[in-house]
């Protein structure tokens, strides 16, 4: 029984399966015959989905129309990871399909319109709208697209692909218009790997386009505001990517662009004016934008070869770098490029050429800056500062805060070096060197100060105003308030390179002011050992205070409270209280004469005569000195001299030709006649002085008397002290020969020096009240001995008086009852020994001096 049922359900299987399938034959025969007469449903809905208006026909291939189709879900996006299946959903159009027409199909999100007919396929949607010829050949899909409008973007395109069936490589170029732009495209596809290509025409405006882009905000500021272009070209863009699980992934180290901006305005900072560019081509390659300039400008000053890039774009470290070039003035414009950047380089410059490289470096996510400044000078002049450097050529670099000064070599006409060294731009002080050839300043007229071949290391310091400080020549310059100040704390730092250091010999100090450099102030103090000014207490001014000032008229020179004053356009001294040593001035003066003619550049040109105004002023000379209310002394170029002064009326003249000293004064009064003769012995006479000759080998002189008296010298002293010793002689005290000085009437006196060292009295002759004196002798200065020989004659009614006197043997007596006595006054100057003379001794007087003794003759006195 078993067995029975057994079989006869596989009976009622087998039944089944038969009857099952000759039903799908008979039902798949009756659905291909009924297409190959059409299907039309007019309403067919299922679930959500429902269609109106359908028909299907088989001939061939299929026939597909509706009228509308409704669709529950969303439209997919078009995306790369369904590129493949939509190529071989396509590739089913032409093997089942001969035409289809799809109106209204609608889903939740979008609405399509499809149309294929012989090879022409026309799909319309929300998003975009797509006509062209598609087809088949082989296993190679060939379209020729028309039209593809994306309609949110206003786009259109239109170009030809290939895709091969076998292998998914794709193939496609074409021509875009959009956002105002038109250009082309290429892209390929082999396997997984997707590369393209852009290019455009020239366009106006690159806003709508970058607006597309998810751009950072420095990259668009500087893409779109800051580099403003009048047209835009799109060069290429290219670049390749894969497609990984379905989604595309860009290989952003491939992409390249390059597009080209005609007409540009760069716009480095706000308050800076633009750098113009009649082209610029922007390179994107490396993760950097490139800024490639063709003839950029700035304020008319061409910036040739100068680069602008954006690197790091797609990581943290995203930084603008910048290089400008330029080969121009560096002067106020490029100054001030730099200042946008907060870079003051105290540098200007007024004439000339350089070559500058300014490079910086900045962080557009963070605050890092680093800036780097190259420039070459040619020849030209450079102000550092208010100071002018006459540059021929050098470096000036700035890094890192610094400025640093390489082989700045200068030269002008009155100096030449080269100049290293490193400026403090946040101190604003610099420390330099001045390698010096030469510094020699002057005028056309003469140099008064040469350095050669001397390193000259100084310090300038701009924080407030400019300060220069040279130690080695102990010098500061200082700026304040529109004024220059220059200190010389040490004129013996500068006296090695003076031409004239007679004013300086030991040192001192100056200051010296100047608004305009054309004017200038000056006082200090001077120490000298050489002294040609003094006191009336013969004090040695040895420290001289001095101020004055210099215009473009000349020197003016003030020292000691204005007591003497000097105008070298004048050649002209002034002196008032105040004395002076001409000889001494005159020794000062030669050395002097023969470096300055050295040093002068014109020498053929005549030295004028230098004119001395002295008013209570003594004025000496050696050992002679004139002691005058007021002189005027003329010394001539070769040193020559000629002098006149007047003491109380008294006229004194002073010369010297060559070596010739010559000195006359006529009937002068005995305060004028002491200094000349440095002896005081002569008193309340009126004195005439005749000498000449010369001092460094022998002076003549004579000197002729007109009363007064002799008094108050040890000499005469001594002899005093020696008369009242001898009864004899006593009476020779009363009234003419006594305390208060022997009183002359009239005398004579020739004598000579010699060398300075020694007195010789040729012949003495002084007629007195009491008695005649006459002698002769010498006066060793050097050794400070006396030794003279005086013959003393009394008058005739003192003879009478001690005629009756027994006479002793150095007693002569006259006919006339006169006598004559002779002395001998020897010894030192500081303690002459007096003694009387054998009368043969007195007798070996020389005739002429004896003549004078005895016989007073009248003509003497008055020859």
């Amino acid at each position: 029984m078993i067995k029975t049922s057994t079989m006869f359900s596989a009976h009622a299987i087998h039944v089944l399966l038969r009857n099952t399938l000759i039903l799908l034959v008979v039902l798949f025969i009756a659905l291909f015959m009924w297409l190959l007469v059409g299907i039309k449903v007019d309403t067919l809905k299922v679930g959500d989905y429902s269609i109106g208006g359908l028909y299907i026909k088989l001939d061939k291939k299929l026939t597909l129309k509706s009228d509308y189709i409704m669709l529950p879900q969303s439209k997919a996006k078009p995306s790369f990871d369904n590129v493949d299946r939509v190529f071989d959903e396509v590739k089913y159009l032409f093997t089942f399909f001969e035409s289809i027409d799809l109106k209204n199909v609608k889903f939740k999100n979008n609405q399509l319109d499809i149309i294929f007919i012989d090879n022409i396929l026309y799909v319309t949607s929300n998003d975009y709208e797509i006509a062209g010829n598609v087809q088949r050949v082989g296993q190679m899909l060939e379209a020729d697209v028309s039209m593809l409008y994306l309609k949110k973007d206003d786009v259109h395109i239109k170009g030809k692909l290939t895709y091969d069936l076998r292998s998914s490589s794709l193939k496609t170029e074409g021509d875009f218009d959009g956002y105002d732009i038109k250009g082309r495209f290429f892209a390929n596809k082999v396997g997984d790997t997707i590369d393209f290509k852009l290019l455009s025409d020239t366009f106006k405006d690159l806003h709508p386009i970058m607006n597309k882009f998810d751009l950072t905000e420095v990259v668009r500021s500087w893409v779109l505001d800051r580099v403003e272009a009048d047209r835009y070209k799109l060069l290429s863009l290219s670049g390749k990517g894969s497609l990984e699980r379905g989604k595309f992934s860009l290989d952003i180290s491939g992409l390249k662009g390059e597009m080209l901006f005609s007409d540009v305005k760069i716009h480095f900072k706000e308050d800076l004016a633009p750098v113009l560019v009649p082209s610029l081509l922007l390179a994107y390659h490396n993760e950097g934008l490139y800024f490639n300039l063709k003839e950029p400008t700035y304020e008319g000053i061409s910036l040739e070869g100068s680069e602008v890039s954006i690197r790091n774009l797609l990581n943290t470290h995203t930084n603008l770098k910048l290089k400008i070039r330029t080969d121009s003035r560096f002067d106020s414009k490029m100054q001030d490029l730099l200042k946008a950047y907060n870079l003051l380089l105290p540098l200007d410059q007024k004439s000339g050429k350089v070559n500058v490289l300014f490079m910086a470096d900045l962080g557009l996510k963070s605050s890092y800056k680093d800036f780097f400044v190259n420039v070459d000078f040619s020849k030209g002049d450079v102000w550092l500062g208010k100071v002018q450097l006459p540059v021929e050529k050098g470096n000036v670099q700035y890094k890192k805060g610094s400025i640093h000064l390489k082989g700045i070599y200068l030269k002008d006409l009155h100096y030449e070096g080269m100049l290293n060294g490193e400026i403090d731009v946040q101190k604003k002080k610099a420390d330099l060197v001045l390698d010096t050839k030469r510094v020699i300043l002057g005028d056309e007229k003469e140099i008064f100060f040469v350095l050669k071949d001397q390193k000259i290391p100084f310090v300038l310091d701009y924080t407030k105003n400019i300060n220069v400080e040279i130690p080695n020549l102990s010098l500061k310059i200082s700026n304040e308030e529109g004024e220059t100040a220059i200190h010389l704390n040490d004129l013996n730092k500068i006296k090695p390179y003076l031409s004239d250091t007679g004013l300086i010999e030991n040192g001192g100090d100056i200051e010296i002011k100047t608004k305009d450099f054309e004017t200038y102030a000056f006082k200090g103090m001077l120490k000298r050992s050489s002294c040609f000014l003094y006191e009336k207490n013969n004090k040695c001014k040895t420290r001289v205070p001095f101020q004055g000032k210099v215009t473009p008229k000349g020197l003016y020179f003030y020292a000691f409270n204005k007591r003497f004053y000097y105008n070298k356009a004048n050649s002209r001294v002034k002196l008032s209280n105040l004395n002076f040593d001409l000889k001494k001035f005159l020794n000062v003066q030669k050395k002097d004469t023969k470096k300055e003619d050295t040093n002068k550049k014109d020498k053929s040109k005549q030295r004028t005569s230098l004119i001395i105004l002295g008013k209570n002023s003594d004025l000496r000379y050696g050992d002679y000195s004139l002691v005058t209310d007021h002189y005027d002394v003329e010394v001539k170029p070769n040193g020559d001299i000629k002098a006149i002064g007047s003491a109380s009326g008294d006229i004194i003249k002073f010369s010297k030709k060559n070596d010739i000293l010559s000195i006359k004064a006529l009937r002068i009064q005995d305060k004028a006649l002491h200094p000349l003769i440095n002896f005081k012995g002569l008193q309340h006479g009126r004195y005439t002085l005749k000498l000449s000759g010369n001092p460094d080998k022998t002076m003549k002189g004579e000197i002729i008397v007109e009363g007064g008296v002799m008094k108050d010298f040890k000499a005469y002293n001594n002899t005093l002290a020696f008369i009242n010793t001898i009864p004899a002689l006593a009476s020779l005290q009363n009234p003419g020969y006594s305390v208060k000085g022997f009183t002359i009437e009239k005398g004579i006196a020739e004598y000579r020096m010699i060398k300075q060292d020694k007195i010789v009295f040729d012949s003495i002759y002084i007629k007195g009240k009491s008695a005649t004196i006459a002698g002769s002798g010498e006066i060793d200065l050097k050794k400070k001995t006396i030794d003279l020989n005086l013959a003393i004659q009394s008058a005739r009614e003192l003879g009478k008086f001690v005629g009756s006197l027994p006479l002793v043997g150095y007693i002569l007596m006259g006919k006339d009852k006169s006598m004559t006595f002779g002395l001998q006054i020897t010894g030192t100057l500081d303690n002459p020994k007096v003694k009387t003379s054998a009368g043969e001794d007195i007798l070996s007087l020389p005739l002429k001096i004896l003549k004078r003794a005895l016989e007073s003759p009248e003509h003497i006195i008055n020859k």
